[in-house]
């Protein structure tokens, strides 16, 4: 562990890359706010049964036209969405506001809040606010075994980002780099001016690591410390990478390898996939959850898996927006267009590093960004 003095703090320690630690989140208010009626699932004492809560569950489950079931070529709605996220919250203990935040005058600027105040029931918590943004293609549920920890301790709002999880999806216009990084950072400003926070921890996972710390880089004065889990674009890229995919321009791995990286360029993402695969987009989606989640680090449970499952089809099956980032800020191999090993050295706040033990997002990176920064600041604790 390094944690630097009152200035930048780098801390690398281990953790799981899926956030699978037990935790908690909380929630905030505004014309987007779903009546407590609507949300008695998320409102559940601690007491209730997982039968009671699959009981629950059950009885709110939308009811679709029958019409609109047998014609859809993707099996999947807003409400469905909404639902299923149902599902992940009375997985947990802790008790949950669900609310869309306004970000902008179009009906589809909002972002969807989790939080765990004490209107919901829980006893206050004195604990600083706490702002949970998840990775690339992710949602809030994906917190969920993090969030009843997390709800003793801080003050909880789990965002997620705008065009993406069950936030508004706006049509994505950037172009660039810096016009994509402003859709994400403007409006979680405009967010926590809503929620009136002054300041707060900021906790960003994978690819929402980068945009936390871009956002870090951009409002210093609102972030009292930053936490990155797997944070995706820490490295550059390394000279002639290509050519390990790339040797024989003939060979059919090469091929593939344009092939995708045309792909990457052009937009397309894997959400766009599973939209295109209709009703066997959900099959896919278990196939991904049962190898990602289920078989390794600390499993989910059948019953976590079969709501994880849901849930995540619906909130990546909803129409594209926040997804086609990603050509805009990395590129293909996962190779940041502005890395932040070049720039979080200018970052004036404390600064901790998590990995998991079997992280994909090449733990040997935060150690040397650690290591730049043990160059500019003596490390206060090792």
């Amino acid at each position: 562990m390094l944690v630097y003095p009152s200035v930048p703090r780098a801390v690398l320690c281990s953790a799981n890359h899926v956030c699978s630690s037990r935790a908690a989140l909380p929630h905030a208010h505004s014309s987007r706010f779903r009546t407590l009626a609507a949300h008695r699932a998320v409102m559940k004492d601690s007491a209730v049964s997982d039968a009671a809560a699959e009981l629950i569950t059950s009885a709110e489950a939308p009811q679709l036209p029958w019409w609109m079931r047998m014609t859809r070529w993707r099996p999947t709605s807003k409400e469905e969405a909404v639902h299923a996220e149902l599902g992940i919250l009375n997985l947990l203990r802790s008790k949950w506001q669900v609310e869309d935040v306004p970000v902008g005058p179009g009906p589809e600027q909002y972002m969807h809040t989790l939080t765990n105040n004490s209107s919901s029931g829980n006893e206050p918590v004195q604990g600083p606010a706490m702002v949970l943004m998840p990775g690339y293609g992710a949602g809030t549920g994906f917190f969920f075994r993090n969030l009843d920890a997390l709800a003793r301790v801080f003050n909880v709002f789990a965002v997620d980002w705008l065009g993406t999880g069950l936030s508004g999806r706006p049509p994505f216009t950037a172009t660039d780099r810096a016009s994509t990084e402003d859709f994400f950072l403007e409006s979680l400003n405009a967010w926590r001016q809503k929620q009136g926070l002054d300041s707060f921890i900021l906790v960003g996972h994978s690819l929402g690591g980068y945009l936390a710390a871009s956002y870090a880089l951009r409002h210093p004065e609102q972030v009292q410390h930053l936490v990155l889990v797997g944070p995706a674009g820490i490295p550059s890229k390394p000279e002639g990478w290509e050519s390990r995919f790339a040797s024989d321009s003939w060979s059919l791995r090469s091929q593939l390898f344009r092939l995708a990286g045309h792909a990457w360029a052009s937009g397309v993402t894997p959400f766009s996939l599973i939209r295109a695969l209709g009703p066997w987009g959900p099959g896919l989606v278990g196939k991904y959850v049962t190898g990602r989640f289920s078989m390794h680090g600390m499993p989910l449970e059948p019953a976590e898996s079969s709501t994880f499952r849901d849930y995540f089809y619906h909130i990546a099956a909803a129409r594209g927006s926040g997804e086609y980032a990603l050509r805009h800020i990395l590129a293909p191999g996962a190779w940041a267009h502005a890395p932040l090993q070049e720039r979080l050295a200018e970052l004036k706040v404390p600064v901790t590093i998590i990995y998991g033990e079997h992280d994909w997002m090449q733990p040997a990176a935060g150690q040397a960004l650690a290591a730049k920064l043990d160059q500019i600041r003596p490390r206060k604790v090792s």
